[in-house]
């Protein structure tokens, strides 16, 4: 439907553009090969210079698919070339039919595939062993002419790589453009995160041996969704239960206190290598990761940790 649309507005355009010329010397093949989408009249007809120049790209009628064949009859081209303003042409002398060929190649998907893989590699902020390139199929087969092509990614308005996304390849052949290409596509970020080693009950004190590294896709965000090392979350309460395998993310996490003010805790000291335990008394709330403040119950002074878990806190001097 896009090719026979295609059609139509180009015999609106170049009826527009006609002007006199010397048809006297068009001679009409009775065979010919095309390697591309359209039928041209520089396809079907030996054209002089100045009429070459002018009306040989003019399209007739959409290419046969790789391996076919069109027979164009002499009342068809008689009726197409009247379309495009070529009234004195269309009264000349014209074959009974002519036989098409293709004789362009279909651009082979693993083509496209690397290309978008090769533009992922130069353009995405992430490393190229975190993506997973999923190419939907075009919805109809690209012709290419025989030779050598270029695909090069035309950059996104949007500048966006992540997701499903719909990007345009322009096909160069000897470094001009040919045509472009609108390709589907869907790029995953995958990474080692955080999992659930086993079923986690909520209120659940994460200890080591509740989670595990494991590679899964991930969607990045201005909070970073999902955590990457298992010291991030050991020593949090869980607010919602996970199931064996599933990602941990901050919304699995209670955001109450892991210490109560008021609370004891075993205070670890670290200095040259050495290891002090002692006690100390919260003076306030305390949250994973922050410093609190905590009083000696010997000597009556305060002192700031950082908490470690529910029961320890941990000061390096």
């Amino acid at each position: 439907m896009g090719r026979r649309w295609g059609i139509l507005l180009s015999a609106l355009l170049w009826a527009g553009l006609a002007q006199a010329a010397d048809f006297r010397t068009v001679t009409f093949r009775s065979e010919a090969e095309v390697a591309g989408d359209y039928i041209t009249l520089g396809h079907l007809a030996e054209l002089p210079p100045e009429v070459a120049g002018t009306w040989g790209q003019a399209p007739l009628w959409g290419a046969p698919s790789p391996g076919q064949s069109y027979t164009l009859t002499g009342e068809f081209l008689r009726y197409r070339l009247t379309q495009l303003g070529l009234g004195e042409l269309a009264q000349a002398q014209l074959p009974a039919t002519i036989t098409v060929r293709q004789s362009g190649k279909v651009l082979p998907p693993e083509e496209v595939a690397h290309a978008l893989r090769r533009y992922l590699k130069e353009h995405s902020p992430f490393p190229e062993k975190q993506l997973r390139l999923q190419v939907h199929p075009l919805e109809e087969p690209v012709l290419l002419p025989e030779g050598p092509v270029t695909l090069e990614v035309v950059p996104p308005k949007s500048g966006r790589l992540l997701g499903d996304l719909t990007l345009e390849l322009a096909v160069l052949t000897e470094g001009r453009p040919l045509k472009r290409v609108k390709v589907s596509a869907r790029v995953t970020l995958e990474r080692e995160v955080v999992c659930a080693a086993r079923p986690l009950p909520p209120q659940h004190l994460l200890t080591p041996g509740d989670v595990v590294l494991a590679r899964r896709e991930v969607s990045p965000g201005p909070g970073q969704d999902h955590f990457t090392a298992v010291d991030q979350v050991v020593g949090r309460i869980l607010a919602k239960p996970l199931g064996p395998g599933e990602v941990l993310t901050p919304r699995h996490l209670s955001q109450q206190p892991l210490i109560q003010k008021g609370e004891e805790v075993t205070v670890l000291l670290e200095e040259g290598g050495l290891e002090i335990r002692t006690k100390g008394v919260a003076q306030e709330p305390g949250f994973p990761g922050k410093a609190i403040r905590l009083l000696n119950p010997r000597s009556k002074k305060e002192f700031q940790a950082l908490v470690v878990d529910a029961k320890t806190v941990r000061v390096i001097l």
